[in-house]
């Protein structure tokens, strides 16, 4: 498994708007959360950076688990497809908006993580930008369990029908825009066969 591939126009234009239109349209339910990766009184796991930011977001849930928790799913098969390792087994999906949230940290980022931390098989995860927004996604050197200080392997800009997939075991961490449009992207969580290869 490579540990970033970064894929550009990962669905037909077509697909790609009309992703757009329904998640900044008035008919999907978003639920608040406080923080986007710790909630209250949760004890901190990763380690963080002096520019970690634990800020609010917005989520619909997709997929959970065996099964689609929103009709959405369906529009979501050619997303999926682009995904180039063969999926064993989905287990996440889910939509995040965020928006702008102040803070004096210029280079700030959100809470390093990784989505999942008792993982016994080969785990992907994708991201899939609805709108071009500000606010990188951040991908480190490090994997989780890892005690050393955090170091960058990439930022990834969001891009409308850019696809990102790394190994889910590398700690990562989403941010806010840096201004008042939302940043909305669609994060995939799936075991993979063991030597799936790149397509």
């Amino acid at each position: 498994m490579k540990d970033v591939i970064i894929i550009d126009h990962a669905v037909p234009t077509n697909i790609q708007d009309s992703l757009k239109s329904i998640a900044l349209g008035e008919k999907v339910t978003w639920y608040r959360q406080n923080r986007a990766t710790y909630n209250e009184n949760t004890p901190q796991i990763f380690p963080v950076t002096p520019d970690s930011h634990d800020a609010q977001q917005f989520t619909h849930s997709i997929y959970e688990l065996t099964q689609p928790s929103s009709p959405l799913f369906a529009t979501l098969v050619p997303v999926i497809s682009a995904i180039p390792y063969t999926i064993k087994q989905l287990i996440r999906i889910k939509m995040n908006l965020c928006v702008y949230s102040h803070t004096d940290k210029p280079n700030s980022h959100g809470m390093p993580h990784v989505d999942f931390t008792e993982i016994s098989e080969p785990l992907v995860t994708a991201i899939y930008y609805v709108n071009d927004s500000t606010g990188d996604t951040v991908i480190f050197d490090q994997r989780y369990g890892q005690k050393a200080p955090l170091t960058i392997k990439t930022r990834v800009t969001p891009k409308k029908g850019r696809l990102v997939v790394f190994d889910g075991s590398l700690l990562h961490a989403g941010n806010t825009p840096k201004n008042n449009a939302p940043r909305v992207n669609i994060n995939f969580n799936a075991f993979i066969h063991e030597g799936a290869k790149v397509l």
